[in-house]
């Protein structure tokens, strides 16, 4: 048995649980286990022989590393890391070997009183073992042993060979922080390798494998990442890693339409008085729209834990039993969603997996705890953690944490789950708060829209919410609890309040809004079948965008005569090595099957940027946005990109299949990939799909007459293209109101490229443009003459191209070109075709 190492007090003063520092991190041990030092001496010593790991450069912290490999962090004092080095004054230096006593740094009580929330010390053990504390609340003197730690037999293993133990400095570029999206991509690539890998923030350390310790560290865009990677794979996995996290981590794909916020907003202290007794709150949208209906709130009965356990076997088994039982229900239903639903959901499985919670509730579990409490309690210390790291992101990410607690704890309860809420039409759902899984369960055709006392605009039930198509408000503050269930209530998300018991004038007002929509979209959808033309009757193709199989029937049933870019990240992300041709294959012909006949446009891998793979890695760059991306990755990679070919060849379809390249700058790119296309048709002896190009680059706008001799089509990428043309990323949420695709800018590249591609087969828009009606005419207008939307939008982007001629189309468009700004465009749009469309209901109930 691999014998224990003795760590000694580094320093004088009172010794005590973890439980008594006022810190959630430290106190829920997902930084560490160990024991704190309320301290009473000014210097701080070496805990045994060894060499200094770490020593922060504001001195408020260091670690050291033994020779059989435990290592302990000494965190001085809570918050003093804001003394940016006052009060500490280090007498090691990185790297320096000590022995037990030896003196490391001392202190300046005065300054560090001062500036600490709290003097308490919390001295942890930062990797791998086993602990044993010796017996608390008690005084000590530095040398004095506090603690004994026996390393696991897999980290002795590794600590024995220490050259095997690499590292990476890296810079990660997240705008976000590092959410729960984002660490589960780590943490599935970490567990895809035979190696352990960590991630070191200063002082503080996580496990690659643990989401809720990764997202702990408190992350920031910019920060400087020390990666430590040990095992058999310690090198393929830390490239891995590092590529992942150097290409931003992004979420990808298009995305329903989100409100953005740079932080989550404070709560109004209560509602306002209208007349005739209207309580009005005002809050935060997080999906717009407009709805009238009756009040339904959603309140949740408290489960009880009991504390005590039946034995630690049986919590163990039941708690296994109810994770696995939750697990099975979460998959379930990811495989019937939609693609916001799965990524969510994605992430909640996880979350489940996630090894720094299995492990916090085991260790409560072992103490003697029922399952139900050790479970609630782990949860509750990531709850705690995600809410304490002031970012606003991270903080709704604890929803999901609470959800999966609550999902489990009826589970373990053996209680039935809650019977769903029965919904009348139109119902306005108002809560405290949603869970992502309570919104799932909801008959969201009943629901007309949702309000939430809390929550912010970035959360998965916003998220869920815009997908729907639902209007939600959030954040409107603890007063929701006034309205009565059943009130009439007027939800205007678009001008961001609620109004409770609304005047006859209001609620005229908002009838005929409502009235106005519903009417346009039940048109619409009786409509939907039709072949699209303009009033004039001049054909205009109007496909969906597609990212999984689930979703091609609805689109069809919708409206949709085609899918105009079907985005196949699906089938690369998520894993840990490229799908092979045979099951690519399945899923393109289970889509041309449900599209039946209807026209199927397969966009090749758009890799890199902000869609990293572990088993695709990239050189690092200091730009990815501007860097290997799209067919420039695939260029990068043409064995995968031949795979992808030769099974896209094999395609078996009435209709029209063609291939797509993204992120196209240049007619050379075109030239390479028709000649693996020619090899996969010649090998596969399939078909040779037509050919085409997103132009998402304005060089590709540009130069639009030099591609068309080498491809059948084109279709524009607005979201990319936007932000290349603007210089705006649209990743960052400060810049997310002027990032506007009908800037006169953007819409003169489209012109170009119509001009330019004029003797191809068709000129489509595929980015978020053509989901936007008062786009819709301008893009016809400029020459367009395929739109491919969001599948939900289909019917109403029909509907508004039937309303227009031709020139009245062309007529909008020249004047849209001569506005020098985006909101210019939109009120010329919007006064165009109020008259026919009534689309814009913003103040409709002011």
């Amino acid at each position: 048995m691999t014998p224990e190492l003795i760590v000694h007090a580094p320093i004088d003063g009172w010794v005590c649980s973890l439980d008594e520092v006022p810190d959630a991190a430290f106190a829920a041990r997902m930084v560490g286990e160990g024991l704190a030092i309320d301290p009473t001496g000014l210097t701080v010593r070496a805990p045994f022989d060894g060499v200094v790991s770490s020593l922060a450069r504001t001195g408020h912290a260091v670690s050291v590393r033994s020779d059989d490999g435990p290592e302990i962090l000494i965190h001085l004092g809570l918050e003093t890391v804001s003394l940016n080095g006052a009060g500490f004054t280090p007498h090691v230096a990185e790297g320096a070997r000590v022995r037990t006593g030896d003196l490391l740094l001392s202190l300046d009580m005065d300054v560090v009183v001062g500036g600490a929330k709290s003097l308490i010390s919390p001295v942890l053990l930062a990797n791998e073992g086993e602990v044993r504390l010796l017996p608390l609340n008690r005084l000590v003197v530095a040398g004095e042993p506090i603690m004994a730690v026996r390393p696991t037999a897999a980290f002795g293993a590794m600590a024995g060979d220490e050259q095997a133990a690499l590292t990476r400095a890296v810079r990660a570029p997240l705008p976000h922080g590092l959410h729960a999206r984002p660490a589960s991509r780590i943490a599935a690539a970490a567990k895809g390798f035979d190696a352990r890998v960590r991630l070191i923030l200063g002082d503080r350390s996580a496990d690659a494998a643990s989401l809720t310790a990764m997202m702990t560290l408190g992350l920031k865009d910019g920060d400087d990442l020390i990666l430590s990677a040990s095992g058999p794979q310690a090198e393929a996995a830390l490239e891995a890693i590092a590529t992942l996290i150097l290409s931003g981590l992004g979420e990808g794909g298009e995305s329903a339409p989100v409100a953005h916020a740079a932080e989550t907003p404070e709560a109004p202290a209560g509602p306002a008085a209208g007349e005739d007794g209207e309580l009005i709150f005002s809050g935060v949208m997080a999906a717009p729209g407009l709805a009238i209906g009756r009040a339904v709130r959603l309140r949740q009965a408290e489960i009880e834990t009991p504390e005590q356990g039946r034995g630690v076997e049986l919590e163990q088994a039941a708690l296994q039993q109810a994770l696995s039982a939750v697990r099975g229900r979460i998959e379930a239903s990811v495989a019937g969603g939609g693609a916001h639903r799965r990524a969510i959901l994605a992430a909640h499985l996880a979350f489940l997996d996630d090894p720094g919670l299995i492990a916090a509730a085991q260790e409560a579990i072992d103490a003697g705890a029922g399952a139900g409490f050790a479970w609630r309690k782990a949860t509750q210390g990531g709850v705690a953690l995600f809410r304490s790291l002031g970012d606003a992101r991270t903080a709704e990410r604890a929803d999901d944490l609470m959800d999966l607690e609550r999902q489990v704890l009826i589970e373990l309860s053996g209680e039935a789950a809650p019977a769903p809420v029965v919904l009348g039409t139109g119902s306005v759902i108002l809560a405290d708060d949603l869970l992502p899984s309570q919104l799932i369960a909801l008959d969201a055709v009943k629901v007309a829209g949702l309000c939430t006392a809390r929550g912010g605009p970035t959360s998965h039930v916003a998220i869920l919410a815009a997908a729907m198509g639902v209007p939600a408000l959030v954040a409107v503050g603890p007063g929701l609890d006034r309205v009565e269930d059943g009130a009439l209530v007027v939800l205007d998300a678009d001008g961001r309040r609620l109004v409770a018991n609304p005047s006859a004038a209001r609620q005229a007002r908002a009838q005929s809004g409502v009235a106005a929509r519903d009417r346009r979209r039940a048109e619409a959808h009786a409509l939907a079948s039709d072949d699209c033309r303009t009033a004039d009757g001049v054909r205009i193709e109007v496909f969906a965008n597609l990212g999984a199989v689930t979703e091609a029937a609805p689109a069809v049933a919708g409206g949709a005569e085609g899918c105009g870019l079907l985005r196949t990240e699906f089938l690369f992300l998520e894993r840990q090595s490229a799908p092979t041709e045979d099951e690519q294959l399945v899923q393109y012909q289970a889509i041309a099957d449900a599209l039946d006949g209807r026209p199927l446009v397969i966009r090749t891998l758009d890799a890199g940027g902000d869609k990293p793979m572990p088993y695709l890695p990239m050189p690092q760059e200091d730009n990815p946005a501007l860097g290997l991306r799209g067919v420039r990755a695939g260029l990068h990679r043409p064995d995968l990109l031949l795979t992808q070919l030769r099974a896209v060849c094999r395609v078996r379809s009435a209709g029209t299949v063609a291939v797509m390249l993204p992120m196209i700058a240049s007619a050379s790119e075109v030239r390479q990939v028709r000649a693996l296309l020619d090899i996969a048709a010649s090998e596969t002896g399939g078909h040779t799909p037509l050919l085409g190009v997103m132009i998402e680059t304005p060089a590709a706008a540009m130069t639009a007459d030099l591609l068309a001799p080498h491809i059948d089509f084109v279709s524009v990428g607005t979201n990319d293209l936007t932000q290349y043309a603007l210089a705006m990323d649209r990743q960052n949420a400060h810049l997310a109101a002027q990032l506007d695709s009908l800037h006169p800018a953007v819409l003169r590249l489209i012109a170009q490229t119509a001009a330019g591609a004029a003797d191809t087969s068709w000129i489509g828009v595929c980015g978020g443009l053509a989901s936007d009606v008062l786009a819709a005419p301008i893009l016809i207008g400029l020459g367009v003459t395929e739109l491919s939307a969001t599948p939900s939008m289909v019917a109403e982007i029909k509907a508004v191209v039937r309303s227009m001629t031709l020139a009245d189309c062309r007529a909008l468009a020249a004047q849209a070109l001569t506005l020098d700004n985006a909101e210019a465009v939109r009120a010329l749009a919007d006064e165009r075709l109020a008259a026919l469309l009534k689309s814009h209901v913003v103040g409709a109930v002011a």
